[in-house]
This record gives structure tokens, C-alpha cells and sequence, in this order.
């Protein structure tokens, strides 16, 4: 009997779960995401996720290998359910045949390839309709219902309707209410519906200030592992390919998992990170294969993203030891992976957030495949890079980084991007982190990190001046600029300040500090 390698691409996710910034919607949307590559296309082949022929069904990604019948009626039929229940995705389908004589790795790549071609087609929206219909105003959507919000009707568009019935619908599998199951993968939890946070500015409430933040975590070096995979079990038995394939993306899954639930109960063991109303400050948008992608009060988002990324590794260190039954021992001990942080105000757009943090993301890839050596086996080190947004102007990371973090004054630049950071800078970061938090909580503490806040701010305008304050502070807080180490930023401002410098660049790191040292506190009781 022939058999096939069926794919599917959910594109246009990011734009689908942030069409509006209310975090219901965005919840109702990434529900109805997880549940596409899950319950949805489980249901559709009359299977479940034991289904030994599924290669891959997460985050957006499907690879299932099927007979004639069972590819036919994929083909014809899973776009239309998938749009029915979200629209406002696209889905890109291929298909390859299998000849067992070629190694299975080969048939993934060629199926990637017609999947590449299929998604440069122009699609269609289904919800497109007339110039002469009613529109919802949030969305620029169709109006196929209105519901009365302040005592004023507003119109819904289709795919908002949808995701507010995602929130409230029972699951079919586990008669639990489906917004749940994201929170479930991060954290373990079975919570009550009413624990979770369905609004944005639940998030802070009852803290003193309104940051949150968007992250996007990434795992690094997917490619090395499936080109090594591929060399190895070119000359496998095609059943031996599959279940090699098969456990792997199973491993990524489950690493990733347990990584951001390892994350979670480091964060929220703490009582003060709990909201005013006992509920957990976090919203996972995405978590599926080695992607992760969620939303999270500002002052506990460096903690979670960088314990994250320590236990990625140790996870996948774990979980990858099922590779080795089929030979493959180069990642052995585990893979690694880089995340941006966006912070933002509660009321700031979540989409530009989110494609800021992306872009970080990016940047710290940048770094550790270019600008640092990699491990034995290929896989580069994991970075994080954060960036605070304090203007309402959306622009490339560049342009806001030149723009708000550069202090130039005759040719001579001061760059206050200090990141990406690599793990063991953010040890020492946090450490710093740790002697500011103690010296603000003594009598006088909040005089020595002022003194901080205004070395930067004179750096804007003149680095004699910004010298002339750290040295002053090296006598008057002596124990103090021991403690968080301001030497060597006395060295550089130094260097900034002597007339016969010349051209240079230097980077210094107390922005940062300051940035992330104010998350916790503030002025206004949510």
C-alpha cells in the first residue's frame, strides 16, 4: 500500500492571536492554535497523539504519515475545519510519496520545500466581504454580531467571536475549560479558570507599577540537529527513521515543557508574585516544540526567561537520551536557546511587542552564531536581550536602539545595549541586581541608585560631568560602588571625558540596572 508524508503550516498566528490587544481575545486565540495541531487535527484522522505515524503536531507544524485515503481526505478537508474554527489563518498543505528505499530525512526536505513554495502563495481571505458591510472597529473584521459593551453596541467580526467562545468552551478530551491548556503545559497545574488572568491589567494588579512583558524564547541549532539525524539514518530501515523522528520532536516537546514548568515554580514560589486577587501574573501565548512564547508581569520576567534557559538545557540533556538507541550521541548533553524580552506598558500594543521581542530574540542569536565560540557539537550558547520601550514610535530594534540608547557627544559613543547577555553574564547581572535591591531597601538607599539615575542622565549631555559624579560616589558610597562593581564603569566614562580620546565606542551597563531594578517598584498601586 503506498504511503505518503503529509504537512500542514498554520502561517499567520502572530497576526491571528494579536489581532486585538484584549488579552481574552489573545487567549481565545492561542487556544484555538494549540488546539489545531492537537485535538482538532487528532479528531480529523480519527486518531489521538499516541498515533505512532505522527512525525510532528505542534506549534503551527504537522508532518503525519498517511495512507492514500486518509492524504486525500487531509487534503480536501482540514483547510476548511481549520478556517471554520479560526479565521483569519492560512494553511499550506503538500504532500510527498514515500519511497522507503530514501531516507526519511530526505523526504522531510522535500516535503519543506513544497511546503516554502505553497506558503509564497497569495491566499484569499474568507472573511474579506463588500466595502458597503458593517465592520467591527477593533479588528476592520466583517460584523456578524454585536454585543453591547458600556452600554453601546459594538460590532464583532468573526474571528473575535470565536475566540471568545475558545475561552469559555469545555475541552472534548478533558471536559475542563479550554483555556486552560496552555496555562497546564507551563506550569502543571489543573487551575481553576478563575485563577488564570483573562485581562491585561490583571496582570499588575496590585502592584506598584503597570510594566509587563512580552517574551519569545527560541531554541538554537534545530537544523544541525536534523542534518546529523539525517546523515545518520540514511541508510536505517524507514521504521527505524520514523520512530527516530518521531521520538525526537517528541523530546523537544516534553523539554520544552518541563523547562518552562521548572521556570514556573522557581518564579511563583514566592508570594509576593502573586496579583492582589491571588493569581498567577502570567499568560503562556505559545508552547510547542522548542518555541515559547508568553506574557508576564515586568519584574519577574528576567528571572523566569534566564532559569528558562538553564533548564532547556538540562531538560533536553534529558529528554535527548532517547536518541541514542538509534546512534545519534552528538547532543547528548542537551541544546540550548536564546529569548527576547519587550517590556511595555499594560496599555502598549501587544503585536508590536511581540515583534519586538522577536527581534531580540534574533539579536541574541546573532551574537552567539556569529560573535562567540560554538560547542563541540555545533550548538552555540544561549543569550537572552531585553529592551524597555519608553516612546510611542514603532521602529526596528537598530533605530531604537540608536535612538534611545546611545549617548554621543563629539564623536565619542557611549552605548547603553549592553546585551545580549550570555548565562553567566546574567549571574553577574543579577548579583548587581541583588546589592541594588538591598541598598534600596536600607535608610538611605534610594540616594546611591539616584546618584546611578543621574550619572546616566548627565551622560547624555556631557561625560565630564557623569565622571566627575562617579567619582564622587566612589568616596561618598564607598562600600556601596565596591559592592556593585562601578569601577570599570568610572574607567570607561573616564575614557569618554579626556579630551584626547578620539573616536571611540564604549559600553556600559547601568541602564540596565537601573531598568530592571525599577520594575519592582513604583508609585502607582494597581
Amino acid at each position: 500500500m503506498d504511503r505518503y508524508l503529509y504537512g500542514a503550516s498554520i502561517q499567520g498566528i502572530q497576526s491571528f492571536i494579536f489581532q486585538t490587544n484584549k488579552l481574552k481575545e489573545i487567549v481565545g486565540g492561542s487556544e484555538l492554535v494549540e488546539e489545531i495541531c492537537t485535538e482538532m487535527f487528532y479528531d480529523f484522522i480519527g486518531s489521538d497523539e499516541y498515533d505512532e505515524n505522527i512525525i510532528l503536531s505542534a506549534a503551527g507544524n504537522i508532518k503525519y504519515i498517511a495512507d492514500q485515503e486518509v492524504c486525500k481526505k487531509l487534503i480536501k478537508g482540514f483547510t476548511k475545519k481549520v478556517l471554520s474554527k479560526a479565521p483569519g489563518v492560512t494553511v499550506s498543505q503538500a504532500v510527498v510519496k514515500i519511497d522507503e528505499n530514501i531516507p526519511l530525512s530526505e523526504t522531510i526536505n522535500q516535503l519543506e520545500e513544497k511546503l516554502k513554495t505553497e506558503r509564497n502563495k497569495p491566499n484569499m481571505p474568507l472573511e474579506i466581504g463588500f466595502m458597503g458591510l458593517e465592520r467591527a472597529r477593533r479588528t476592520g473584521g466583517v460584523a456578524v454580531e454585536f454585543k453591547k459593551r458600556k452600554s453601546k453596541l459594538e460590532a464583532f467580526c468573526e474571528s473575535t467571536i470565536k475566540k471568545d467562545k475558545a475561552v469559555d468552551q469545555k475541552s472534548d478530551l478533558t471536559n475542563e475549560s479550554s483555556h486552560t491548556r496552555l496555562f497546564r503545559k507551563i506550569s502543571g497545574l489543573t487551575e481553576k479558570p478563575k485563577e488564570i488572568t483573562l485581562e491585561i491589567e490583571e496582570i499588575c494588579k496590585g502592584h506598584s507599577n503597570s510594566w509587563i512583558a512580552v517574551v519569545h524564547a527560541d531554541g538554537n541549532g534545530l537544523g544541525n540537529i536534523l542534518r546529523v539525524m539525517g546523515e545518520k539514518l540514511k541508510n536505517s530501515e524507514f521504521e527505524k527513521s520514523k520512530a527516530a523522528f518521531r521520538k525526537f520532536s517528541l523530546a523537544l516537546d516534553h523539554a520544552t515543557q518541563a523547562a518552562a514548568q521548572s521556570a514556573f515554580w522557581k518564579v511563583f514560589s514566592k508570594a509576593d508574585a502573586f496579583t492582589s486577587d491571588n493569581k498567577h501574573p502570567i499568560r503562556p501565548i505559545i508552547c510547542g516544540g522548542d518555541d515559547i512564547t508568553f506574557i508576564i508581569r515586568a519584574d519577574l520576567a528576567l528571572e523566569f526567561t534566564e532559569f528558562f534557559l538553564r533548564e532547556f538545557e538540562k531538560k533536553t540533556k534529558d529528554e535527548f537520551k532517547v536518541l541514542e538507541e538509534f546512534g545519534i550521541t552528538e547532543f547528548k548533553e542537551g541544546i540550548t536557546a536564546c529569548a527576547g524580552i519587550a517590556y511595555i506598558k499594560e496599555s502598549y500594543p501587544l503585536h508590536y511587542a511581540l515583534n519586538l521581542s522577536e527581534s531580540l530574540c534574533k539579536d541574541a542569536k546573532n551574537l552567539v552564531k556569529e560573535g562567540h565560540p560554538k560547542r563541540d557539537n555545533g550548538i552555540p550558547e544561549s543569550a537572552l536581550a531585553f529592551y524597555k520601550v519608553q516612546e510611542s514610535f514603532t521602529d526596528k530594534l537598530s533605530i531604537l536602539q540608536e535612538r534611545t540608547l546611545q549617548a554621543i557627544n563629539e564623536g565619542k559613543k557611549l552605548d547603553y545595549y549592553f546585551g545580549p547577555y550570555l548565562l553567566n553574564d546574567l549571574s553577574k547581572l543579577q548579583e548587581k541586581l541583588s546589592v541594588l535591591r538591598k541598598e534600596a531597601d536600607s535608610q538611605d538607599g534610594s540616594k546611591a541608585i539616584s546618584k546611578i539615575r543621574k550619572v546616566v542622565s548627565d551622560s547624555f549631555k556631557d561625560f565630564s560631568v557623569a565622571s566627575f559624579n562617579l567619582e564622587r560616589m566612589k568616596t561618598v558610597n564607598e562600600k556601596f560602588f565596591k559592592d556593585i562593581n562601578l569601577q570599570e564603569d568610572l574607567e570607561i566614562f573616564s575614557r569618554l571625558a579626556s579630551t584626547d580620546s578620539g573616536l571611540i565606542t564604549e559600553k556600559s551597563q547601568l541602564l540596565d540596572l537601573i531598568t530592571l531594578h525599577g520594575f519592582r517598584y513604583g508609585t502607582r498601586q494597581n
